[in-house]
């Protein structure tokens, strides 16, 4: 598999379409960030970073909030 380099804009773009994804799920949910860091047993203020691009976040977090709300961030052609 070949690595594809990428630059910190491409990074820190896709950073953002991954925070928009997971605040519109949760806005489509109805639920308040409160209730979907408790839901999806991460914190109210790792969630705030999360739906703000911090692009400096633990990926298994991410991933159970993804996991949460029935999403995945991988393609299904990688799982």
């Amino acid at each position: 598999m070949e690595v594809v380099r990428r630059s910190n804009a491409e990074i820190e773009k896709e950073l953002g379409t991954v925070a928009y994804f997971i605040r519109r799920k949760r806005k489509e949910r109805g639920v308040t960030q409160e209730i979907l860091a408790k839901e999806s047993g991460v914190g109210l203020a790792f969630l705030k970073r999360l739906e703000g691009g911090d692009e400096n976040l633990h990926m298994a977090k991410v991933l159970q909030v993804l996991r949460h709300l029935n999403a995945d961030l991988f393609p299904k052609e990688y799982q």
